[in-house]
């Protein structure tokens, strides 16, 4: 838990066994190889891209960060979205507190949601995953 510390920077190829929380910290940018076991916040960073070859086992927050290939206002929480390789080197998003590939996505949404709500959480999940192709 580095939330609201000094820290500016992390080493490169840090492997985090459980969650990483840089909430409200210095960081700008994100170590290449980083991998977090559980969940990584990043809420209100001055992050503005995320490192290649990140991988997160749990969900990622981007809230208030300046990463600009994301997809805002998913869900009835209203999530920023963004595709990332999990743990598996799998290319996922988090929604929340499901992490899944854009079919897992899509089933889960279907699960939850109809209508217009539904083709818009849907679309937006699309829109996620190419951009980060």
């Amino acid at each position: 838990d580095l939330r609201h510390t000094g820290i500016t920077s992390l080493p490169d190829g840090l492997t985090v066994g459980g969650w990483l929380d840089l909430r409200h910290t210095g960081i700008t940018s994100l170590p290449d190889g980083l991998t977090v076991g559980g969940w990584l916040d990043l809420r209100h960073t001055g992050i503005t891209s995320l490192p290649d070859g990140l991988t997160v086992g749990g969900s990622l927050d981007i809230s208030g960060t300046g990463i600009t290939n994301s997809v805002a206002g998913c869900g009835n929480s209203s999530r920023t979205i963004i595709a990332y390789k999990n743990k598996m080197k799998k290319v996922v998003v988090s929604l929340g507190c499901f992490v899944g590939d854009e079919d897992q996505c899509i089933y889960a949404i279907t699960k939850e949601y109809d209508g217009i709500e539904r083709d818009d959480y849907i679309s937006k999940v699309k829109l996620a995953f190419s951009l980060y192709r």
